[in-house]
């Protein structure tokens, strides 16, 4: 029960301290009152089909299912001051224990990278097949000064307009293949925006983090702490000029050193992407043997994209991505770092390409397709989403995977042949509402 006395006595307290108001039930931003509750409730359950391979699957097949209830708060102590609060709780159950991982939701799944603070605790002791954790994902507060906006505490921060891949999003991204973004999580930090125009800004970004160790997770067992290391301090400047959105960024980041800059506009209908960020690497972690090769190196990421979306509701976006920290031989080590979130996938080049249709006005129907270009491999991920009422919705889909599968080694080790080709099928179905 580590820090959920703590999470709940400040969830109380943020409450308790808005006066006045009445408590509505409604989604965040759509109530004027003073006080703001809603939150929703989702559950997923999946099925893989895994390839051979007894170092990573004991059986054909493994299912997976888990449960999230997300509380959310949003209040007005003032005409300028504002606070967010998110509490989520997840029940997880797989049949393949811990070597399954998941499919994105629970904590394990989020890297705690620029997270300084511990603010998670099990409701469930943790056992090979099940756990039950709770955390809060959200808990800020913001101040609109004359002149500038000062977001302060535990917030989402997105940067970048690519579709599958942003090199300027640094703050804990969504995974590319990620197929629900509906909450991203939050950082620490603390958030000045600046406006500068009516289409101009400058924003000032510090957030707090701790060095992880090679499993991403904390090198001590201290419910709070921060480093130089695992910290960021980036300002970021963002224009409108000529129908085209431009936007530069600079500063310190986690491990090293980033600069980046992106373009955003249209030609003739068709929207075009162009991001681009040079990261230097400080010294950090490496991994164990003789060639002690470094978790983090220098390396350039950029992403070409263009879209089109139609009257008749077809959209089409197509995107290729170099991944200047990939690898072009050494697959395996470049999945042990995509794993770890030093990179965002194993290989030099992909490309992605999702359309979307809507079938009938409650029914969207989705295809998105990701490849490797570099060894050869494809991810496919069908969906079918059906808006069942206002406030619920059913999603069907899958990813199939396809690429050479990983083998064993002499040493017993696993050595990756592809990216895409070292993951199983799923199959899964989700159900989700809000309130």
């Amino acid at each position: 029960m580590r820090c959920l006395g703590l999470l709940l006595s400040l969830s109380l307290l943020w409450v308790l301290l808005i006066p006045g108001g009445n408590v509505a039930r409604a989604r965040m931003g759509e109530s004027e009152e003073t006080v703001a509750l809603g939150g929703s409730f989702r559950s997923i359950g999946g099925l893989t089909q895994n390839f051979e391979n007894l170092a990573l699957f004991e059986k054909k097949k493994d299912a997976y299912l888990q449960s999230l209830l997300r509380l959310t708060g949003e209040g007005h102590s003032t005409d300028r001051m504002s606070c967010e609060v998110h509490l989520v709780s997840a029940f997880t159950y797989t049949s393949g224990g811990d070597r399954e991982g998941g499919f994105g939701f629970g904590p394990d799944r989020v890297k705690t990278r620029y997270r300084a603070v511990d603010l998670s605790g099990d409701f469930m002791d943790h056992q090979e097949n099940r756990s039950g954790t709770l955390w809060l994902d959200r808990l800020n507060c913001k101040v609109a000064l004359p002149k500038a906006d000062v977001t302060i505490g535990r917030q989402a921060i997105t940067f970048g307009k690519a579709y599958f891949w942003n090199p300027l999003d640094l703050f804990l991204p969504f995974d590319p293949a990620q197929f629900d973004r509906d909450y991203k999580p939050g950082v620490d930090g603390l958030r000045i925006d600046i406006p500068l125009g009516l289409f101009s800004g400058l924003t000032v970004v510090s957030v707090l983090g701790r060095k992880l160790n090679l499993r991403n997770q904390y090198e001590d067992n201290r419910t709070a702490g921060a480093s130089w290391f695992g910290s960021s301090v980036l300002v970021r400047g963002f224009t409108h000029y000529e129908g085209w959105d431009v936007s530069l960024q600079a500063g310190k980041v986690y491990g090293g050193w980033h600069v980046g800059g992106g373009l955003v506009g249209e030609i003739d209908s068709i929207q075009l992407r162009l991001e681009a960020a040079r990261f230097w690497a400080d010294e950090g972690p490496v991994f164990p043997g003789p060639d002690q090769v470094p978790l983090l190196d220098d390396n350039l990421t950029a992403v070409i994209g263009m879209g089109r979306h139609w009257p008749s509701s077809l959209d089409i976006q197509v995107e290729c991505l170099f991944n200047g920290g990939g690898e072009s031989d050494a697959i395996t080590l470049g999945m042990q770092r995509a794993e770890r979130g030093a990179v965002l996938h194993a290989g030099r080049v992909l490309a992605g390409v999702t359309v979307s249709y809507e079938v009938t006005p409650l029914v969207l129907g989705q295809l998105a397709v990701l490849q490797s270009q570099t060894d050869g491999s494809t991810q496919v991920q069908p969906t079918l989403r059906w808006s069942t009422s206002d406030n619920t919705e059913l999603l069907l889909g899958a990813s199939l995977n396809r690429g050479d599968r990983p083998t064993i080694g002499p040493q017993g080790t696993i050595e990756f042949k592809s990216e895409f080709g070292s993951y199983p099928h799923y199959f899964f179905a989700e159900f989700k509402g809000y309130f």
